[in-house]
């Protein structure tokens, strides 16, 4: 993992972190806890997670986010 995407991973984690603890009633809402579900999994696939082309919130993360994968050629050695 390169410098850069392990800087986007630790400010994308502690802007996570920082979302849910600012939540109204101590609890993640829907929106913080589904990005967390996808930013874990496409930790899972070796990638990481970016704001997507579009900017701007549409309230679903699925949408404002998207996955690049950063050690894609690492699956193709036997």
């Amino acid at each position: 993992m390169t410098r850069s995407a392990q800087k986007i991973g630790l400010a994308l984690s502690l802007t996570l972190a920082a979302s849910a603890c600012a939540s109204a009633d101590g609890h993640p809402n829907r929106y913080d806890s589904d990005l967390a579900r996808l930013e874990a999994d496409c930790r899972a696939r070796g990638g990481i997670l970016t704001p997507s082309e579009f900017g701007g919130q549409t309230g679903r993360p699925q949408t404002d986010y998207v996955c690049k994968i950063i050690d894609a050629g690492t699956r193709l050695r036997n």
